[in-house]
């Protein structure tokens, strides 16, 4: 598959250019093992989310916002 680039286009845009296969490209890096408690630490942060949005509106509503 050839790739066709344009020399109208800026440099970067919308992608920095393809590298020259000297450089190679950085590894990426594992992220961090999630442990059960950051687990469910998040789902309640979701939940509280979650039940914060309504409840909002209702107090919105109450003081006639």
């Amino acid at each position: 598959m050839h790739r066709h680039y344009s020399q109208t286009a800026p440099a970067k845009w919308p992608f920095p250019p393809i590298p020259d296969g000297k450089k190679k490209a950085p590894k990426l890096t594992r992220p961090s093992k999630l442990t059960r408690a950051s687990m469910l630490a998040d789902i309640c942060l979701v939940l509280a989310w979650g039940a914060m949005i309504p409840g909002m509106m209702w107090l919105g509503v109450a003081v006639g916002f």
